[in-house]
């Protein structure tokens, strides 16, 4: 009978594969754009720095010099690390950094987060200041913690409109740490208030509206060697507190936890989850829209279980349902495409350029860098160069939203986008706006959708402050800069 199960699986599994879009090829363009830095790398993080509409990013390294890349519009990256502030080189351990523009003066400004590699160093916080540098404020706002932060994020958890911050901490007493905006460039330390110091060894905090009540979540991901610590989902009250509700969610994940991922896999409306656990089997839980998450592993075939660290969803291939690739921290990278409802196969072998075999990953991120429409793929690794891969999808099957907001904070994060078959009030996609993601990464801050055949769609818009914008009959093919409306 086992036998019978077995072959039976198997068949599905081909038929899946078989059934499955194929993406267009990834092409490996490292070494010809310039940033294939061969650092002991760690993070990923994506932004705009100069507002010229296209997507820079921040490269941390556990070892030597970090890099910030901008992006010259030709297929060509410039490193701009010695001339764009003193300290953002930051040579020493840095991991997951953030971008977030934190005072809403419309230039993003970066947070680092560091270790040490001799003793604990503080963490550092550089304001942006619009002429292509950036000015370390750490001591002026009250944020610089020294204690071996593994990953930062940005969030307005309380709605006010402005960015607070949340440090994921690592090491024996360590306990993560919430920082609330004062609205006046400097924070306040919240965690115990707020009831978000989790003391367990952290690797990474992620925000994500989990029940659809505009107040943002977080979920942080734990874990130590060999048992493993369970992660821990924390639900925002509201009102300033936050509730430990992993248990009851169905999110508890025991195993060693590096990364975690949120997105509307199965396009229902709501966010789900994807685990990657160095240790232990990954996990994929399916939220039932009110923050109750089932785990659903079948759902990822020809999956690897253990060494996960990277994971990172987009619409690589443009056929209206998100896709996921996750780096692997010692055997090979995998590329899961999703068959339309939520059922994922590794396709990884198709392109091996894609899964840095025998190379330890980190942090992974899709950004479209050279504004052609299609997700490309940056892949952070240790001690071998960086990839970043271009997309050669090459259709106008895809839609990008920029979003500014006004009474919410100025990056939106916390914004939801809900694209719907014309004059229907059929969902056939959701995204929401968020810092850090996965495993030490950062998407950049545009929402970008695939539209199976190049269909038009209407679109909703909903701002964390509850503000509405609808548009009707939108066409493919182009980038919509949406600004939250004051009344």
């Amino acid at each position: 009978m086992v036998k019978i199960r077995n072959a039976l699986g198997m068949i599905l599994c081909l038929l899946l594969v078989a059934g499955l879009a194929t993406a267009s090829e990834f092409i490996d363009i490292s070494q010809t754009s310039g940033v294939a830095d061969d650092g002991l790398g760690k993070g990923i993080a994506f932004a705009d720095i100069n507002n010229d509409g296209l997507v820079d990013f921040y490269v941390s390294n556990k070892g030597g010099a970090n890099k910030l890349y901008l992006n010259q519009g030709n297929g060509m990256f410039a490193d701009i690390t010695a001339t764009a502030g003193a300290g953002l080189d930051h040579p020493g351990f840095t991991m997951g950094s953030v971008f977030g523009d934190y005072d809403n003066d419309g230039l993003i400004d970066l947070y680092l987060a560091t270790g040490g590699q001799y003793e604990i160093e503080a963490n550092r916080l550089f304001k942006n200041l619009g002429n292509g540098t950036f000015a370390d404020v750490t001591e002026k706002a009250g944020v610089g913690l020294k204690s071996f932060t593994y990953s930062a994020s940005f969030a307005d958890y309380d709605n006010d409109g402005d960015l607070d911050l949340y440090c994921a901490n690592y090491g024996v007493g360590a306990k993560n740490v919430l920082y609330r905006n004062n609205g006046d460039g400097t924070f306040s330390d919240v965690t115990e208030a707020s009831g978000t110091g989790d003391p367990s060894w952290s690797w990474m905090g992620v925000w994500a509206d989990v029940n659809n009540d505009r107040f943002p979540d977080l979920y942080v991901v734990n874990g130590r060697y060999p048992a493993g610590e369970p992660n821990r989902l924390y639900l925002n009250n509201g009102n300033g507190t936050f509730a430990d509700v992993s248990i009851k969610a169905g999110v508890a994940d025991p195993n060693w936890g590096l990364g975690a991922a949120f997105a509307d896999i199965d396009n229902d409306g709501d966010l789900d989850l994807f685990v990657s656990n160095y240790v232990g089997p990954n996990g994929l839980y399916l939220n039932d829209g009110s923050g109750i998450f089932s785990p659903a592993p079948e759902q990822i075939r020809n999956g690897h279980d253990g060494w996960g660290k990277g994971p990172t969803f987009g619409d690589i291939d443009h056929d209206g349902d998100i896709d996921l690739y996750e780096g692997d921290c010692k055997l090979a990278n995998q590329l899961y495409i999703n068959d339309g409802q939520g059922h994922f196969v590794d396709v990884a072998d198709r392109q091996p350029q894609l899964q840095c075999e025998t190379v330890r990953t980190k942090g992974t991120a899709f950004a479209d860098i050279d504004n052609d429409g299609d997700l490309d793929l940056y892949v952070v690794n240790w001690g071998a160069p960086n990839k970043l891969y271009e997309n050669n999808q090459n259709d106008k099957n895809w839609l990008k939203i920029k979003l500014t907001g006004t009474i919410s904070n100025r990056d939106a994060y916390g914004a939801k986008v809900r694209i719907y078959a014309p004059g229907t009030n059929k969902l056939l996609a959701m995204r929401e706006l968020r810092s850090a993601n996965g495993f030490c990464a950062q998407e950049p801050q545009v929402l970008h959708f695939g539209l199976k055949s190049g269909q038009p769609c209407d679109l909703a818009v909903e701002f964390p402050s509850g503000r509405l914008v609808k548009l009707a009959d939108v066409k493919a093919g182009q980038t919509l800069d949406i600004v939250e409306p004051a009344n």
